[in-house]
């Protein structure tokens, strides 16, 4: 599989507001649906260098595969004094289940250990999200627990689960 992670372009905004309107994102995100123009100033107040001196709020690449953008990848939550950071991603539900997530996610770690002095990365997943779940931990991160009706989604109130990952896990023999 040819997958490459990109810098995000303007042009990508579209590609991007359509994923956070595709039924499974709604299904598992509390985020409130931005319209496209949204979508669009936030990719671009968003980085692609973890090293630069000007730091953003939040890093973001996109799934290239064979040509075709199919996905993000994305650092955001930063903490420079524990060192950590959270890690997000998003695939287009036509290539879901294809092992995609999964090996842009791994990129994405190890793009992030190899850059930065990060020690640890974080993800959280709505507890029914099932197939995430199972990406976070074929890629290595570990199930540290549940938070209960942590955030809503449709207004309901919806268990997260806290993934995480150690920077030695990854660099173990």
């Amino acid at each position: 599989m040819q997958l490459k992670l990109v810098s995000p372009k303007e042009e990508y905004a579209e590609l991007f507001y359509l994923w956070r309107t595709q039924p499974t994102f709604i299904k598992h995100n509390p985020l409130k649906l931005q319209n496209l123009e949204e979508c669009r100033a936030r990719l671009l107040s968003e980085g692609d260098d973890l090293q630069s001196s000007t730091k953003c709020e939040a890093y973001r690449w996109f799934i290239e595969l064979g040509g075709e953008i199919v996905g993000s990848v994305s650092v955001s939550n930063r903490n420079e004094m524990m060192k950590i950071a959270e890690i997000g991603y998003a695939v287009d539900e036509r290539f879901q289940g294809k092992g995609i997530g999964s090996l842009a996610v791994g990129m994405l770690v190890t793009k992030v250990f190899a850059e930065t002095d990060l020690r640890k990365l974080i993800a959280f997943v709505h507890d029914l999200n099932i197939p995430s779940c199972r990406l976070l931990e074929k890629v290595g991160f570990k199930k540290e627990g549940l938070l209960r009706q942590h955030y809503l989604i449709n207004q309901k109130p919806e268990n997260e689960v806290l993934y995480g990952l150690l920077r030695e896990e990854i660099e173990a023999p």
